[in-house]
């Protein structure tokens, strides 16, 4: 649920919410169960967004309180417009293991445009890391807490990009403009936090001494988009890394190590691309078929206790609009690889050390999704 509003022609505000329910497959961590599976009292809704607007000119805006990080064009994507069914398993910062910290946060950011809004600018100041972070096991199920932060500091995010053809729209992007633009963008981002975690902690949580790692992040990326008599061809591409400085080979806390340092949104480096073609001709009035393929190579420093683990991931997908964004119809399969055997969340584990005892190096999925929107 999405509301939006502006107050006059500066001040505004957006407010969304999510909801997660029913059993699911999480991508490389296997199966997640909802709350609303084991908790009655759990509704699973979250609020996702929920920031004041100031649009001031073309050059200065802002947005306060609950928004998106501007790291990587990945995060910055419509969510209800990426050009495959979702943006990526993979492709979030750092911290935790909630969409409201590791794709968005408490803080202000700034953004605009110069040279006809081809070029564009994300300044943000954000909370960042905060106190102690706990979390469920995926394998012993129990609850895990990190060491404190060592430092109450903020989270420092830039990012900028040029469209050497045709301007993008507004605060964010779209995975694909359905031929109405011809597009040529390319942008990078980064990200700091000083002192963001303890870098000699023990496998009990027991801090060693004062010794602290920084925060980065770095991303690169890209869109292409062409509208032709014969179709529209559309390429996309997102690079990042995240870096804690390998801290994972002397703070062994699995509360740090799932959450903070490593993890599926800690310390990594990988990528995607992603190809579309939009047919040319219309189904009835306005629909529109869209096929499309991605390929993504991820290595991990520490992932569901493996080191150096690499996860590839190659998938086809149809898009059909039938009415744009607004009603869509994704068909999707997914091939995905680990490079090291691994335990999968949700399987069987030994009842004494917890170790997972169904391992795999790969698994197949096949995701549908019907998107209706009302604008």
């Amino acid at each position: 649920l999405t509301v939006t509003g502006m107050f006059n022609d500066v001040w505004g505000f957006k407010f969304q919410t999510c909801g997660n329910c029913g059993t699911s497959k999480q991508g490389a961590l296997g199966y997640g169960l909802t709350a609303q599976d084991v908790d009655w009292n759990d509704r699973d809704i979250r609020i996702i967004d929920g920031y004041a607007i100031a649009n001031f000119s073309e050059k200065a805006n802002l947005k306060i309180g609950l928004t998106k990080i501007p790291l990587t064009r990945a995060n910055l994507d419509d969510c209800f417009a990426p050009l495959s069914q979702d943006r990526s398993f993979f492709v979030y910062s750092a911290y935790g293991t909630s969409p409201a910290k590791f794709s968005r946060d408490f803080g202000v950011v700034a953004w605009g445009g110069f040279q006809d809004d081809k070029l564009r600018y994300f300044a943000g100041a954000f909370q960042g890391r905060e106190g102690i972070t706990a979390t469920v096991h995926p394998f012993s199920g129990a609850t895990v807490k990190s060491s404190i932060e060592p430092q109450s500091s903020l989270e420092y995010v830039g990012r900028v990009h040029y469209a050497f053809l045709d301007a993008e729209p507004g605060a964010g992007y779209s995975g694909s403009y359905l031929g109405e633009l011809k597009v040529f963008t390319i942008g990078g981002g980064m990200a700091y936090e000083p002192n963001a975690v303890y870098r000699n902690v023990t496998a009990a949580g027991v801090v060693q001494d004062n010794a602290t790692v920084n925060y980065t992040a770095y991303a690169a990326d890209m869109l292409f988009e062409y509208p032709t008599k014969s179709g529209t061809v559309t390429a996309t591409a997102q690079y990042l890394k995240v870096d804690f400085d390998d801290a994972y080979k002397t703070n062994f806390n699995p509360g740090d190590r799932l959450v903070n340092i490593a993890g599926l949104n800690g310390q990594k480096n990988g990528y995607y691309v992603k190809a579309a073609y939009l047919f040319p001709g219309k189904i009835g009035s306005e629909g529109m078929m869209q096929p499309y393929v991605l390929y993504e190579d991820w290595k991990f420093a520490h992932l569901l206790g493996i080191n150096e683990q690499r996860i590839t991931q190659a998938g086809v997908g149809l898009n059909y609009y039938i009415h744009k964004q607004n009603v869509r119809l994704t068909l999707e399969y997914l091939k995905t690889n680990f490079d090291k055997e691994t335990g999968f969340v949700g399987a069987r584990v030994d009842p004494i050390t917890f170790a997972p005892l169904d391992k795999l190096t790969s698994y197949n999925s096949f995701r549908i999704m019907m998107q209706v929107g009302v604008f």
